[in-house]
């Protein structure tokens, strides 16, 4: 799931989005998804979709890191639209609403580090769900790279060339082997270490501040402009959806723009 590059991109970041806060950023996710939720004309959702990629592109966002992650719902929504859509039209509304919630909060796991995006969790959850949450992204890079280091060392013990999958599946199994005791002495000693540093049953995570208050709002604004939108064509779409082609107009143009400008930054 390319964890090492999603992290990266909501680390090392410096992006217009990235430095919006991460409550106005979860708040915006939130209201576009309620957008999409409500909408079932093609042509809003497809809008939708396009202000969304209009922010990805502004923000600097790796494309190719980005659809590989928003369409692996698509791929499940297609298989629920071929059997659950009454037409074609209906089958892609479906798989575009799938591939537009996606989109979403993959820009937000993009632009906001791992622990930013479960603080808020916190309040809500129980403080051991909550803190086990935040313990499993540290522990996952740890196993990831003990992985590939047994691995690595199961193939050299082994002499493993190209062309022996039953070997390399071998070596595939001890790795995992190896790495299920080691995931085990892990939770142990890191549970150990949280105890003598004075662990009491929760973690604390400070949210940063915004660096602009004003680019918080605009962008609550504008997910609240798609929500209205949203809303709008789906009560009134006896007569507004004969005028729905006017909808995609502005995403297209704020595309066009963002594109525009990541050239010139280049």
């Amino acid at each position: 799931m390319h964890i090492g590059r999603i992290d990266s991109s909501a680390t090392l970041g410096d992006s217009w989005l990235h430095r919006v806060s991460p409550k106005s950023k979860l708040l915006a996710f939130a209201t576009v998804l309620a957008a999409v939720i409500v909408s079932w004309n093609v042509l809003v959702v497809g809008s939708l979709t396009i202000a969304l990629v209009a922010v990805a592109v502004s923000a600097r966002l790796d494309s190719r890191l980005a659809a590989s992650l928003a369409i692996y719902p698509a791929m499940f929504a297609l298989i629920f639209a071929f059997s659950a859509a009454t037409s074609l039209l209906g089958g892609v509304v479906i798989v575009l609403k799938a591939t537009t919630a996606a989109l979403g909060a993959v820009i937000v796991v993009l632009t906001t580090p791992y622990p930013y995006i479960f603080a808020p969790l916190q309040r809500i959850v129980p403080g051991i769900v909550g803190d086990a949450l935040l313990m499993t992204y540290r522990s996952l890079f740890l196993l990831l790279e003990k992985f590939g280091n047994l691995l690595t060392a199961a193939r050299l013990r082994s002499g493993i060339r190209a062309g022996h999958p039953v070997r390399a599946a071998r070596a595939t199994t001890r790795a995992l082997g190896g790495l299920l005791l080691y995931a085990f002495d892990l939770s142990q000693r890191s549970y150990d270490i949280m105890r003598m540093r004075g662990y009491e049953g929760r973690l604390r995570v400070t949210l940063p501040r915004s660096a602009s208050l004003p680019t918080d709002a605009a962008l609550l604004t504008g997910a609240l402009t798609l929500l209205a939108v949203s809303i709008t064509w789906r009560v009134e779409w006896q007569t507004l959806n004969p005028f729905s082609w006017v909808v995609p107009v502005v995403p297209v143009l704020g595309l066009a723009l963002a594109l525009i400008a990541r050239r010139r930054s280049a």
